[in-house]
């Protein structure tokens, strides 16, 4: 009670009588006393989760709302994806800054499913991620973006660099490096590769490109990656190639609650990122 006090900038005392008064209120317990301090009942539980969603609805409607040049601050809480937190986000992050001067920004890279997962669970305000194969809860809009397709990189003079045509079936002589827990790419993988999908089960996960890019560079191992990054794994010594008979393509898209989809900070973040204005772009609603 002593820390969440201080957090409000109030007194303990005060901060226990409006519990007192909230729990008169809703005509049950929200905490349970004990020795340590206080544990959330299940309707404690419950009004958290509530609670949650109107603080992210408050903000947002302070968001759009101010002056966004002159008086507005408030905070946004964005996840994205690894290969575009090195790409192309980070200058459409500084042009938000500049946009938005006083908005405290939070941003969280991560593969696609740990991205979605925390959009259901109010962690994130807005994710630019892969359109996951699960469809979206109707409460939420998803806005294309782009396409991108797969490719393999590797060390330079890797054996696979040496042949002239490479089959997917090759792929399983070597380990695969992949993200950690990437649901996704198991997916894709599955319709693309078929039963010989386990071939494909990696020998090394990390959430780091940099960790990636330091494996691939030191062993025979491969990852297999967004086309997106491949300028960058150029630049660290890594060459990129396609299998003859192709890999997948994924399709990037903002995801967000559809009660926010019009704000002013969302509409800036698909402009910035489709490069012109989206006033009469398309959204989908997945039912």
């Amino acid at each position: 009670m002593h820390t969440a006090a201080d957090k409000k900038g109030i007194s303990q005392p005060a901060l226990t009588k409006s519990l007192k008064v909230l729990e008169d209120d809703l005509g049950t317990e929200l905490f349970i006393r004990t020795h340590s301090g206080l544990e959330p009942t299940n309707a404690g539980t419950a009004l958290f989760r509530h609670a949650r969603v109107i603080d992210q609805e408050a903000r947002f409607a302070e968001l759009d709302v101010r002056d966004i040049h002159e008086s507005m601050g408030g905070r946004i809480r964005i996840g994205v994806g690894p290969v575009l937190a090195v790409s192309s986000f980070p200058p459409i992050l500084a042009e938000f800054h500049q946009q938005f001067p006083k908005v405290e920004i939070s941003v969280e890279t991560g593969i696609s499913n740990h991205l979605v997962d925390g959009l259901m669970r109010e962690s994130f305000d807005v994710v630019v991620t892969a359109l996951p194969e699960v469809p979206l809860p109707d409460r939420f809009a998803a806005y294309p973006l782009f396409t991108t397709g797969m490719a393999v990189i590797c060390r330079r003079g890797h054996p696979l660099e040496r042949q002239q045509t490479i089959m997917r079936d090759e792929l399983g002589d070597y380990g695969r490096v992949g993200f950690v827990e990437d649901r996704e790419f198991e997916k894709k993988s599955r319709h693309v590769f078929g039963g010989r999908a386990g071939h494909l089960r990696p020998i090394v996960q990390t959430t780091s490109l940099t960790v990636m890019f330091g494996i691939l560079a030191a062993t025979n191992h491969y990852a297999i990656v967004s086309s997106m990054i491949v300028p960058r794994a150029e630049r660290e010594g890594l060459v990129s190639f396609c299998p003859e008979e192709g890999l997948w393509s994924l399709d990037i898209e903002l995801m967000c609650k559809a009660s926010l989809a019009d704000t002013k900070p969302i509409r800036m973040l698909r402009e910035a990122l489709l490069g012109k204005p989206t006033s009469s772009g398309t959204v989908h609603k997945w039912q």
